[in-house]
């Protein structure tokens, strides 16, 4: 089973490295759905990105939510503890949550390389996140690093003065070009749009497992020098 899983993976990253003419890319990965295996990712893979719960609210409270996966033992991959917000809020149970979080993976003998926030801020209000953000920052212990998801928008239309705003206050940004299961909507035009746009603050981009993306338009973000690299959502397992 495990040779098979194995097997399946290399050519699901060999199809990913065909996009950007190279066979021996690594990309890191995504995986939010309980029923994604993390065992079929390649142990030359870069970092695991996992999904641990969300912020809701409800009647105007802000509550967490568990949904994520379980700290696994000392795993090959360096790994990102990703939080969903559903409001731009980031309480006191949040933060010790977090905390929490971040002690557990250590405990099992993880390489914890930070956190994820994921939250679609509206373009326009992108400066008030990046308050909110520097404020996570500043209560974030220093070995740990921060990343956020962003929405293709930001990259396309946002303010640059916001955008590179968020140089020094977050460690990457990871544009999401995809739509659930399938790529974004004319994700040409906004690659296009990325690729030509003076942004300083490093990004990379999320791109869906399977999806068909224009291999032209993937180059051209590919050579901007504030790109860092691919994270790829995988979908859940087939049923068998």
């Amino acid at each position: 089973m495990r040779r098979r899983l194995r097997a399946w993976a290399a050519i699901v990253l060999a199809g990913c490295a065909s996009w950007f003419g190279s066979a021996r890319a690594t990309f890191d990965y995504w995986a939010w759905h309980p029923n994604v295996h993390i065992s079929r990712i390649l142990d030359d893979a870069g970092r695991l990105y996992l999904f641990e719960g969300e912020l809701l609210v409800r009647g105007g409270d802000p509550f967490f939510q568990r949904r994520g996966f379980p700290p696994p033992s000392a795993s090959p991959h360096p790994v990102v503890l990703v939080y969903r917000l559903e409001a731009m809020e980031w309480p006191e149970p949040l933060q010790r949550q977090v905390e929490r979080d971040l002690a557990a993976f250590e405990a099992k003998r993880n390489q914890v390389w930070g956190i994820q926030i994921d939250f679609d801020a509206r373009t326009r209000n992108l400066d008030r996140y990046g308050e909110l953000l520097g404020q996570v920052r500043a209560r974030l212990p220093a070995r740990y690093r921060l990343s956020v998801t962003g929405l293709m928008d930001w990259a396309s239309q946002g303010k640059l003065e916001d955008l590179n705003a968020l140089q020094g206050v977050v460690d990457e940004v990871v544009f999401q070009a995809y739509q659930g299961t399938g790529p974004i909507k004319d994700h040409r035009r906004y690659f296009e749009r990325l690729s030509a746009r003076g942004l300083s603050v490093p990004f990379k981009l999320g791109l869906v497992e399977h999806g068909q993306y224009d291999p032209d338009a993937l180059a051209a973000v590919r050579k901007h020098p504030a790109y860092r690299g691919t994270v790829i959502f995988l979908l859940p397992d087939a049923k068998r």
